[in-house]
C-alpha cells in the first residue's frame, strides 16, 4: 500500500515538473568532499528551499596517516547546527569514533574515551549544535601500533538532505529501558584499549671521570623510553650551560656526540672545567615527560711541568739540527746552521695550557730578523700541535700579546698584519697589504703609499725581543 501511495506520488510530481520544462535531478551517490561557493538563501515566504537543491557543504576530510603520530585524535569546532554525516573510506580493520564535547579537551587526549561516550562508531549521521567539539577517533596509530590501509580516511559533511529519522541512534540499554531483549543486538566492535604511557626509565647513569689537562674523557648514559637524549653540563656553581655555551666558557674544548646521543666525548679539556658535572636529560614526547641522569663529575688535573708536555718538540728541533726526523715538518729555509734555538712558556689566551714560543737566542744584526719566531706550539688532548711556524718571506714576531705576521710574495705583493692568538688559532686584528693595485689596510680600503709606510713602521715598532731559555 505505501509503495503505491509513492509511486503515485512520484508519478504526478513526474509529470507536473515535465509540464514546467524539468526533470528530477540525479541522486548523489555519497558525500565525498563537495566545495560550496553560496549558502542556500531561505524561501520567499520563509519556508526552506528543497532539499535537493540544496547543496552539500564543504566537507572536513582526515586521513589515517595524518593521525598516526600521538593518540589517534583529531578536532574541529563545529560552527554550524545541523545533521553531520560521517563516511569512512577504505577502513578494513579500522575503528573510526566520535565524540562531542561542550568545550575543548586541554588534557591529553588519550584520555577522551575514558571521560567521555561515543556518540557514533563508523558511517553514519550524527545531530551537531553549533559550538560543539567534535573529536574524531582513528584506532591506528603509533600508540596502538597498528597501520591503517591506504587511503584509509574518514570525513563529516553537514548534510542538508539528512534529517532526524537518519541519525545514527547508540543501541539502548535493556536494564536502563526496562524491556528484556526481543532480540541478540549485533555485536558492537570491540574497543581497542588505550596503551599505558610510555614510563622513562633510567638504565646507566653516567659516570665521574678525572683526567689530565688537556685530555679526553667520556660519559655514557641511557634510559628505556626515551624519545631523545641531550646532554648539559652543570657548572661549580651549579649553573646549567648547554654544550655550545660550555665549549664558550671553556676554550678550546670540543664535545662530541656518538651513539644516537647516548655517549659525549669530550676532548682537550681545559683547566677552566675542573668540578664541572656532565648529565644527561631524557624525554618521552608523546608522554610530555622528561627525566635527568645523576650529574657526573668532572675532575681536572693540572699539567704542572709543560716543559716536559712539549718534549718531542725539543727533540724534533735537536733531530732537525742534526739531519734527523722532522716529526712536526719544522725545517725552514731561515738559517739553522750555528744558530741557538731558545723557547719560553706562556698561556698566550687565556685558557690555563701554556704555549711554546720558538726563537733564535743572541741574534746579532741589529734588526727585527734578530726576532724572528720559529714556531708556537699548543697542546691539544696533551699533544703538541704546531700553531705557525716562520720561512724567510713568511715571517711571525712577538709583541707580548699577539704576534705581527710579515710575508712577501714579490714586489708587489706584501702582508703587514697584527694577529691575535686564541684557541689554537691566529686571527687578524688591523694591518695593511699591497697588490699590483695599490696600498690596502687589512679592511680592503684603498690608502696612500705614505699611510702604508707608517702603519708597517709602527706595526714593526710593536715587536719586542723575548726572553729564551736554550733549547737542550
Amino acid at each position: 500500500m505505501k509503495k503505491n501511495a509513492a509511486f503515485a506520488l512520484l508519478l504526478v510530481l513526474s509529470l507536473l515538473l515535465t509540464a514546467c520544462g524539468s526533470g528530477i535531478p540525479e541522486p548523489a551517490e555519497g558525500y565525498d568532499i563537495v566545495l560550496v561557493t553560496d549558502s542556500p538563501e531561505p524561501a520567499g515566504n520563509g519556508s526552506q528551499s528543497p532539499a535537493a537543491a540544496e547543496p552539500v557543504r564543504e566537507a572536513s576530510t582526515v586521513s589515517a596517516d595524518q593521525l598516526y603520530a600521538g593518540y589517534g585524535f583529531c578536532h574541529q569546532h563545529c560552527a554550524e547546527s545541523g545533521f553531520y554525516r560521517f563516511t569512512a573510506k577504505n577502513s578494513q580493520g579500522v575503528t573510526w569514533q566520535v565524540f562531542l564535547l561542550d568545550e575543548e579537551f586541554t588534557d591529553a587526549e588519550r584520555y577522551i574515551p575514558q571521560a567521555y561516550e561515543k556518540v557514533l562508531e563508523g558511517s553514519g549521521v550524527v545531530q551537531i549544535s553549533a559550538g560543539k567539539w567534535i573529536y574524531v577517533y582513528c584506532s591506528c596509530n603509533e600508540w596502538t601500533g597498528a597501520r591503517a590501509p591506504e587511503g584509509c580516511a574518514y570525513s563529516w559533511v553537514l548534510d542538508p538532505h539528512a534529517t532526524a529519522a537518519d541519525v545514527t541512534a547508540p543501541a539502548a540499554d535493556p536494564a536502563e529501558t526496562g524491556a528484556g531483549p526481543a532480540s541478540t543486538p549485533a555485536p558492537s566492535p570491540t574497543p581497542t584499549p588505550t596503551p599505558a604511557p610510555k614510563v622513562l626509565s633510567i638504565t646507566k647513569h653516567p659516570t665521574a671521570e678525572t683526567v689530565q689537562q688537556g685530555g679526553t674523557c667520556w660519559f655514557v648514559a641511557r634510559a628505556d623510553n626515551a624519545d631523545s637524549i641531550t646532554w648539559e653540563f652543570l657548572d661549580a656553581t651549579g649553573a646549567v650551560n648547554s654544550i655550545e655555551n660550555a665549549k664558550s666558557r671553556n676554550p678550546g674544548l670540543t664535545v662530541d656526540i656518538y651513539d644516537n646521543g647516548e655517549t659525549i666525548g669530550l676532548k682537550n679539556i681545559p683547566i677552566s672545567m675542573n668540578g664541572w658535572m656532565a648529565r644527561a636529560k631524557f624525554e618521552a614526547k608523546t608522554a610530555m615527560t622528561s627525566i635527568f641522569s645523576n650529574p657526573a663529575l668532572i675532575t681536572v688535573t693540572a699539567i704542572t711541568d709543560f716543559k716536559n708536555a712539549y718534549a718531542s718538540v725539543f727533540e724534533n728541533y735537536l733531530a732537525l739540527i742534526s739531519g734527523g726526523e722532522d716529526k712536526y715538518e719544522l725545517w725552514t729555509d731561515l738559517e739553522l746552521s750555528g744558530v741557538v734555538l731558545g723557547y719560553f712558556l706562556k698561556d698566550l689566551d687565556g685558557d690555563g695550557t701554556d704555549e711554546l714560543v720558538v726563537g733564535r737566542i743572541g741574534g746579532t744584526t741589529g734588526s727585527l730578523w734578530d726576532h724572528v719566531v720559529y714556531s708556537v706550539f699548543t697542546l691539544n688532548n696533551g699533544n703538541p700541535v704546531k700553531v705557525l711556524k716562520s720561512n724567510a718571506r713568511d715571517r711571525y714576531y712577538y709583541t707580548g700579546s699577539g704576534f705581527v705576521h710579515e710575508g712577501s710574495s714579490g714586489a708587489d705583493s706584501s702582508i703587514v698584519y697584527l694577529c691575535r692568538y686564541a684557541k689554537g688559532e691566529l686571527s687578524v686584528v688591523n694591518g695593511v697589504y699591497t697588490t699590483a693595485e695599490g696600498f690596502f689596510n687589512s679592511a680592503g680600503e684603498a690608502i696612500s703609499a705614505d699611510q702604508f709606510n707608517a702603519a708597517m713602521v709602527g706595526l714593526e715598532g710593536s715587536v719586542t725581543a723575548m726572553m729564551l731559555t736554550p733549547i737542550a
